[in-house]
C-alpha cells in the first residue's frame, strides 16, 4: 500500500527508522521530509523519499554520495528503504550539518567580502571534487550550500538532481531539472532555439555550476540577483543583458572579488571561469593578498537610524522616501510593535473569535431571501457551465486554466507543474534543504477555441434547470452553493502607499503560497500568506503578503499587510488571481469541500482600491 503523501511529515519523536531514533522534522517537500535522528548518541539527517513517486532518483543521488568523499560536500553514512515489510519509502541516512543556509547566514550574519570569499571558495573545492568524480550538482543555489555553525565550513548538499557520467537516463524534459533564477545563458538558449523540436535534450557540464555559483556569489556581494526582473522575463535577461559589476551596485565589494563574479557570469563557457580548480586557485590567491577593506561587513547594519520613535516601528514614510541604498542585514534592534502592525496575528485573532461566535437565527423573511439568493446562484452557475462545456466529451488537462497571453517564456514553464516522468526532482537536502527545483516541461500550447453559442429551446436550459435542481436537492458541492465574498474597502492608505512604491491600481504581479516548489496544496477559509516573486518596482522581491482566504466556487483572497525581508511592513490591497488573471483561483479536482479546496501554488495578486 502506497504511503500517503503526508505520511513523510507524521513521525513524532521516539519513532524508530532502521535503528535510528526519529527527535524532530527538520524540513519537508512533495515528494519527502528530512529528519534529525539518533543512533548511539550521534546525530543523523534522515531523508526519507517517496519510492512510487521519485523513482531512480534515490538510487541516483545514493551513487553520487557514494563517489564523493570531501569535507566541503555533505557525506552519507547509509541508504536502505522503509518498512521493511513492505518498503515505500527509500530512506537516505547523512551527515547532519548543524547550522544555517547560506542565504539565512548572509542576512544574519551581514558577512565581510572575506568571510564571503571563504565561503564560496568551500563551495568551489566541492564542485572541483565533483566535477573531478564527473559529478554535476545541477542545483547550486544559497539553499543547498549549509554553513556549520561551529567553525564556519560551507558544504554543499542536496544532490537529488544531480547527475554523473554514465548514469542511466531519467529526465524526459528538455532541460533537466534546475531552479530558474540559477540557469545558464546556453541553457535559454537551447530551449528557445529546440523548443519545438522532437527529443531535443541540453546536456549541461561543469560550466552550469559554475555559473550557478557566480549567480550565488553576486546575490552575497550585493544582496539582489544579477538580473532583476520579473519571472515571466527571466530568460531573455539572463541570454543578452549584461549585469552590472558588484562592485558597481555595493562599493564595499573589492574590485578584485568582483572581477572573479563577472568571470563565472561570462555569456559563454568558453569565456567563462574554465574550472572549479581554477576559481579556487583565484580565491585563494585574493585572500592571501586581501587587505583591512575585506573585513568591512558589505551590507549596513540594522541600527537607531532604521527605526522611529513611534513604537521603535521603521516608518513607511520614511522608508518610502528614502533613496536607493545598500541594503541592510545583520541582527535587528528588539523593539516592539505596536498594534497597528500587528496586522496578520490579530486578524488571525479576530477571524477565530468570529468563528466561535455563534450566529444569530435568521428571520423568516431572511432565511427566504437566502433561498431566493441559492437558487439564483445556482441557476447563474448552472447556466455558466452549460455555456462552458464542450458537447462533445474530452479528456481534461491537469490545469484547468489557460496561460496568460505572453507568458510562453521558460521562466514560467519552470514554474509550472510538470506531468512528466521526472514531475518534481526528490531533492530533499540535509538538514532543512526542500525540493525547490522545477524540471522544464514541453508543452503543446494552443489559442482556446471560443465557445459557440447555445441553441435557443430547451437543450439550451436544459444543464442550467438540473443544476439547479441538483443544488436544490443539496446534491452540489458545497463550494458550489457558498456566494462569494461580500464588497469591502482597503485598509486606510493602501492604495497611497502602493502608488509611491510604483504599483498603480489595476497592475498586477506574480505570487506563490510558502511552498517550496510549485505544486497542488489543499488550503482552508482563514489567514493566509503569499511571497511576492521579483522586485515589483519598489516593493522588493520576497515580501511577504498577508490576509485571508475565502473557499467559495473559487478560491478568493484579500491581502492586506505587506512585510519585507528585512521586517518593514506598510498596508496594500492586493486580490487574488489565477495566472490567467481571473479573480480567485481555480479549485483543483480531488477537494469539493465547502470549507476547503485544492488550488495550484502560484498566482497573481492585484492592486485594487476596494475589494469588489
Amino acid at each position: 500500500m502506497r504511503v500517503r503523501e503526508p505520511a513523510l511529515a507524521e513521525l513524532s519523536p521516539g519513532a524508530q527508522v532502521m535503528g535510528y531514533t526519529v527527535e524532530r522534522r527538520l524540513g519537508s517537500g512533495g515528494f519527502g521530509a528530512v529528519y534529525l535522528a539518533r543512533c548511539e548518541g550521534r546525530a543523523y539527517a534522515l531523508k526519507l523519499l517517496d519510492l512510487a513517486r521519485v523513482g531512480g532518483r534515490v538510487e541516483r543521488e545514493v551513487s553520487i554520495l557514494l563517489k564523493l568523499d570531501h569535507p566541503n560536500v555533505v557525506g552519507i553514512h547509509g541508504f536502505g528503504v522503509w518498512p521493511v515489510a513492505s518498503p515505500t519509502l527509500g530512506v537516505i541516512v547523512m551527515e547532519y550539518v548543524e547550522g544555517r543556509q547560506l542565504d539565512v547566514w548572509a542576512s544574519e550574519e551581514n558577512p565581510s567580502a572575506r568571510q564571503v570569499a571563504r565561503v564560496v571558495l568551500d563551495v568551489a573545492r566541492a564542485l572541483e571534487a565533483s566535477h573531478e568524480a564527473g559529478v554535476l550538482h545541477r542545483d547550486v543555489k544559497e539553499l543547498n550550500v549549509m554553513v556549520r555553525a561551529s567553525d564556519g565550513v560551507a558544504k554543499l548538499v542536496d544532490f537529488g538532481v544531480g547527475d554523473y557520467a554514465g548514469a542511466p537516463g531519467i529526465t524526459v524534459d528538455i532541460l533537466p531539472p534546475g531552479t530558474p533564477e540559477y540557469r545558464s545563458p546556453e541553457a535559454w538558449s537551447f530551449f528557445r532555439r529546440n523548443a519545438r523540436v522532437p527529443r531535443a535534450f541540453f546536456t549541461p557540464g561543469a560550466s552550469d555550476d559554475l555559473w550557478a555559483l557566480g549567480v550565488v556569489l553576486y546575490r552575497l556581494l550585493t544582496a539582489r540577483p544579477p538580473f532583476p526582473t520579473d519571472h515571466f522575463m527571466l530568460a531573455d535577461a539572463v541570454i543578452a543583458n549584461e549585469a552590472l559589476p558588484p562592485c558597481q551596485v555595493n562599493d564595499r565589494v573589492p574590485v578584485a572579488l568582483s572581477e572573479v563574479c563577472m568571470a563565472l557570469l561570462a555569456k559563454t563557457p568558453a569565456s567563462r571561469t574554465p574550472s572549479a580548480g581554477a576559481l579556487r586557485v583565484a580565491l585563494e590567491a585574493l585572500l592571501q593578498g586581501a587587505d583591512a577593506a575585506w573585513d568591512v561587513p558589505l551590507c549596513d547594519a540594522y541600527g537607531e537610524d532604521t527605526a522611529t520613535t513611534e513604537g521603535g516601528m521603521d516608518s513607511h514614510e520614511q522608508w518610502l522616501n528614502e533613496p536607493l541604498r545598500r541594503p541592510r542585514r545583520g541582527k535587528r534592534p528588539k523593539r516592539e510593535l505596536p498594534p497597528l502592525w500587528e496586522g496578520p496575528a490579530l486578524l488571525m485573532e479576530a477571524e477565530a473569535a468570529a468563528a466561535r461566535t455563534p450566529r444569530p437565527v435568521r428571520s423568516s423573511r431572511g432565511w427566504r431571501m437566502g433561498a431566493m439568493a441559492l437558487l439564483v446562484g445556482c441557476v447563474s452557475a448552472g447556466l455558466v457551465w452549460g455555456w462552458r462545456t464542450p458537447r462533445v466529451a474530452v479528456p481534461a488537462p491537469t490545469r484547468q486554466e489557460v496561460a496568460r497571453p505572453g507568458s510562453s517564456s521558460q521562466a514560467v514553464r519552470a514554474a509550472a507543474l510538470p506531468s512528466g516522468a521526472e514531475s518534481t526532482p526528490a531533492a530533499v537536502a540535509a538538514p532543512a534543504m526542500l525540493p525547490e527545483a522545477t524540471p522544464v516541461k514541453m508543452e503543446k500550447t494552443e489559442s482556446p477555441t471560443p465557445p459557440k453559442p447555445a441553441r435557443k429551446g430547451a437543450g439550451a436550459m436544459r444543464r442550467p434547470i438540473v443544476a439547479a435542481a441538483a443544488c436544490m436537492g443539496l446534491a452540489c458541492p458545497g463550494a458550489q452553493v457558498r456566494p462569494p465574498p461580500p464588497p469591502e474597502p482597503c485598509p486606510e492608505r493602501a492604495v497611497e502607499v502602493m502608488e509611491r512604491l510604483g504599483v498603480k491600481v489595476g497592475d498586477h504581479w506574480g505570487v506563490t503560497f510558502l511552498v517550496d516548489h510549485p505544486q497542488v496544496i489543499k488550503v482552508t477559509d482563514g489567514p493566509a500568506e503569499l511571497r511576492l516573486l521579483a522586485d515589483w518596482n519598489r516593493m522588493p522581491d520576497g515580501t511577504l503578503f498577508s490576509g485571508r482566504l475565502i473557499v467559495s466556487d473559487r478560491v478568493y483572497g484579500r491581502f492586506t499587510h505587506a512585510r519585507t525581508r528585512d521586517g518593514k511592513r506598510f498596508p496594500v490591497c492586493l486580490e487574488l488571481e489565477s495566472e490567467s488573471l481571473v479573480k480567485g483561483l481555480a479549485r483543483e479536482p480531488g477537494d469539493d469541500s465547502p470549507a476547503s479546496a485544492r488550488v495550484f501554488t502560484t498566482g497573481d495578486v492585484r492592486a485594487v482600491d476596494a475589494f469588489d
